[in-house]
């Protein structure tokens, strides 16, 4: 056990750790969001990168013997990037004393499997509960006052069965402090000893919000809510206004598009009103934390929202009321400044609709839980540019999968993807069970279909009993005029442009290695007819011949 008190008053500022911690570090430049091209990207070492990860699921961390299988896998299978957790329960278990066991056990094991980590901060809330807080921060209501929630709110979906959970009051200013004192320790013990910085992001807190109310009426909830609006917010909507989300913008206006007066002034006094107030202190507790970690490490930072409104959610309180979905950016943004994304927890069917939602100039896509589907990774990486996508349960996927068998396909062609992304010249594809697609890209446009079948589609040791295979999809990039490669399942491209008769030249099998193509065999005749199977990735270099049409 490491016994520690963190220092009172005012820090060097992040330039004067960076300085401090260069000497301990070497010249290593830390990882940073950077614009390059058309996009921002993640950078390390100094080179962009896409982040082919999986998140852990809560408690595996918190014992080493329980990993100790995983972790093998998880390389075996392609997964570079691991998110990993540390919960403030199990850091501080007493106050000012602390323990980063689990921690260590984390980077030791990536570091000697060379995988890096992206590490989440449990500290006083993970999904809308405060769970994961210490038991001493639990026990003092005096200290740290609890969230007060209407007893007559109706809740729906998962907020009706998780109501009676504990929620601490994110306006309780003692428990803004002890978080984020424990996060600036855990930040501090990071820096001394990850050298070779295997941690490249932290998630700060999860899925922060209020369930089964729209607003906390707390004492200090209630007395913030009766304050004025800071001036803060209200100078970056003007800022921003052409800009703003329309939901958020038409809360605004309905009160005139106020600058100054109480919330309820300025927003109104409904669910929706609650919400933005909500969302405020949130962003505002969050900033705390992640500054105080920042200042002793400061490597790029973000938070991840429990995505509302749903169907069977469709109003704050029945979802987090004021985490940083979709509609309530612009408020986070102007809250939480030091956050480099706001990013999305994606578990309902409308994947692609939540990406465009959250891809905006200042706020790079990254996908920290999702489902396990491969066509998802390819959508994300192709279509929005994210840096990065993780399924949640990664030690559950089996080996030999669909989404390990993507993985093993994408990361031989990382640097290619991430130049791609920064010229604009990626896209992806995901077909729905019956559907059609297309994409433009080099001057053609390739329609997409699902692939024909034909014999020994399936592969050997299959046949009529065998699952109907998955909806296809592809990433798709553009190499050189004219040139194409496409890395697919279960697809048929066809290749069309406007006045010209589009001919395959040659289409070759391969794969990259080490930043040049492989070529393997030609692919011709009846080969032409399925060049994505339906039961594996295939990779394939087209080069295309036009001729005036007859």
């Amino acid at each position: 056990m490491i016994r520690g008190k963190c220092a009172r008053g005012v820090m060097a500022g992040i330039a004067l750790v960076w300085l401090a911690s260069a000497g301990t570090l070497g010249a290593r430049e830390l990882p940073a969001f950077k614009r390059n091209g058309e996009t921002t990207q993640l950078h390390l070492d100094g080179r962009p990168v896409v982040l082919i990860s999986g998140e852990l699921h809560n408690s595996s961390a918190s014992s080493p013997a329980y990993m100790a299988p995983i972790w093998d896998k998880l390389a075996r299978n392609g997964v570079r990037t691991v998110i990993g957790t540390a919960s403030w329960e199990l850091v501080e278990p007493e106050e000012g004393r602390f323990n980063f066991a689990e921690v260590d056990d984390q980077i030791r094991q990536a570091r000697q499997r060379n995988q890096r980590l992206v590490m989440i901060w449990f500290g006083a809330y993970k999904n809308a509960e405060s769970t994961y807080a210490p038991s001493w921060v639990r026990r003092d209501e005096q200290r740290f006052p609890r969230a007060v929630r209407d007893p007559a709110f109706k809740a729906m979906g998962m907020a009706a069965f998780l109501k009676f959970n504990p929620a601490l009051s994110a306006f309780g200013k003692n428990l803004a402090s002890a978080d984020a004192r424990a996060f600036a320790a855990l930040m501090r013990h990071i820096r001394q000893v990850d050298r070779e910085q295997t941690v490249i992001m932290v998630q700060v807190e999860n899925e922060v919000g209020l369930l089964a109310d729209s607003r906390d009426r707390s004492a200090p909830a209630t007395a913030a809510w009766e304050a004025p609006v800071p001036a803060e917010l209200t100078a970056y909507l003007e800022r921003r206004r052409d800009a703003l989300k329309p939901h958020l913008l038409q809360l605004w206006g309905r009160g005139g598009f106020r600058t100054s007066g109480t919330w309820r002034e300025v927003f109104g006094d409904d669910r929706a009103a609650h919400e933005v107030f909500m969302a405020w202190g949130f962003s505002r507790y969050v900033d705390e934390v992640a500054k105080a970690g920042a200042r002793e490490y400061p490597l790029p930072m973000f938070a991840n929202a429990w995505l509302g409104p749903q169907a069977r959610a469709p109003e704050p309180g029945d979802y987090p009321s004021g985490g940083p979905v979709a509609r309530m950016m612009d408020v986070w943004k102007a809250g939480a400044p030091s956050l480099a994304l706001l990013a999305p927890d994606i578990y309902i069917d409308d994947f692609a609709g939540t990406l465009a939602d959250f891809q905006r100039d200042d706020n790079p896509v990254f996908i920290p839980e999702a489902k396990p589907e491969a066509g998802n990774l390819f959508l994300a990486l192709g279509q929005y540019r994210a840096v990065g996508f993780s399924p949640f349960g990664i030690e559950d996927v089996p080996e030999g999968s669909e989404l390990f068998q993507a993985y093993r396909a994408l990361n031989t062609m990382v640097p290619e993807i991430v130049a791609a992304q920064a010229s604009g010249t990626i896209r992806a594809i995901r077909l729905t069970a019956d559907g059609s697609q297309r994409v433009d890209l080099g001057g053609y446009t390739i329609a997409f279909q699902a692939a024909p079948p034909t014999a020994g589609a399936f592969g050997p040791g299959t046949g009529s009993a065998a699952q109907a295979p998955s909806p296809g999809y592809a990433l798709i990039l553009q190499v050189a005029a004219d040139e194409f490669v496409i890395v697919g399942r279960n697809v048929a491209p066809r290749f069309e442009l406007p006045g010209q008769q589009v001919e395959l030249d040659t289409t070759v099998e391969g794969s990259f290695a080490e930043g040049r193509w492989v070529p393997g065999r030609t692919l011709n005749g009846d080969e032409r007819w399925s060049l994505f199977p339906t039961d594996s990735l295939r990779t394939v270099r087209f080069r295309l011949l036009r001729r005036p049409a007859p």
